[in-house]
């Protein structure tokens, strides 16, 4: 899906289609948010202000170059999973039997489909977690591409943790879902917390 031109997924997003869907966007607005963070540090090696900090920036930016790989198949991802469980529902119920293989399938499948997006979640939240030590490296010049990142990335993190949600809420097995949610709201909290953070030091630079 990542391959396809741009004009080709939006207009993907938007057909009367199960997926790709909102899981996938998200994914994707990881993926861009990642990309702008990616830049920012390699915008910022080589700075005079920063040559003491060279060393910090360069693991920042091997490290945000793993993490973007990681999350570029996301999207992908969370279309398969949620094929899964469409697929799921599409199985024959004429009998008892049918009927009782078709809620264990549908109940498996849907563990996947909340689990990938948990995953991208946790991708969303350990991007601003690689960048967090060296926004202070980070010069004026650059700070509005440092702040679009942030909000990318929030907004792949939040649009994943409802995917979670839904999906959790359709479990049957609530003290499971209860613990996927938990660790959810975990995350999407320490990601909320980390772009207000950032969003308040390039208000600050670009006063």
């Amino acid at each position: 899906m990542i391959q396809q031109p741009f004009d080709q997924l939006v207009a993907a997003l938007a057909a009367k289609t199960p997926t790709p869907g909102g899981g996938a966007a998200a994914a994707m607005s990881g993926c861009m948010g990642a990309a702008l963070f990616l830049m920012v540090v390699r915008y910022s090696r080589g700075k005079k202000a920063n040559l003491e900090r060279d060393a910090e920036l360069a693991v920042a930016e091997q490290k945000l170059a793993a993490q973007l790989q990681a999350l570029l198949p996301m999207a992908e991802r969370d279309c398969r999973s949620f094929d899964g469980v469409s697929a799921a529902f599409g199985m024959k119920k004429d009998t008892d039997a049918d009927k009782s293989a078709r809620t264990a399938a549908i109940q498996q499948a849907t563990v996947g489909a909340m689990i990938v997006p948990e995953e991208t979640l946790a991708m969303c939240r350990g991007v601003f977690t690689t960048i967090q030590p060296v926004i202070g490296c980070v010069g004026k010049a650059i700070a509005s591409d440092l702040a679009a990142g942030a909000q990318l990335l929030l907004a792949g993190a939040e649009g994943a943790y409802l995917n979670v949600r839904i999906n959790a809420g359709s479990l049957d097995d609530k003290a499971f879902a209860g613990k996927a949610m938990a660790r959810a709201d975990a995350l999407l909290a320490e990601t909320r917390k980390a772009q207000v953070a950032i969003a308040a030091t390039v208000d600050a630079l670009l006063r």
